[in-house]
């Protein structure tokens, strides 16, 4: 039989009515800087080292990625 867990916040857990006004502040800030020249710029070249990451044998898949620190 499967345990359904408690639906419990967390004591530390920002309301959802701070999110939403934190929300509705940033993302016209966020719209004008991916819009503007740098902002364009700045997303392509984390759009190429996100496809160079993802390809077989970028970082993703590397074997020092696999190792524990320590």
């Amino acid at each position: 039989m499967r345990v359904k867990e408690p639906n419990v916040k967390k004591a530390n857990a920002i309301p959802d009515d701070a999110l939403e006004a934190l929300a509705r502040h940033l993302y016209p800030l966020m719209v004008t800087y991916l819009e503007s020249d740098e902002g364009k710029r700045e997303f392509a070249e984390w759009q190429e080292r996100e496809s160079a990451d993802n390809a077989p044998g970028g970082i993703a898949e590397s074997d020092d990625n696999l190792r524990l620190a320590g």
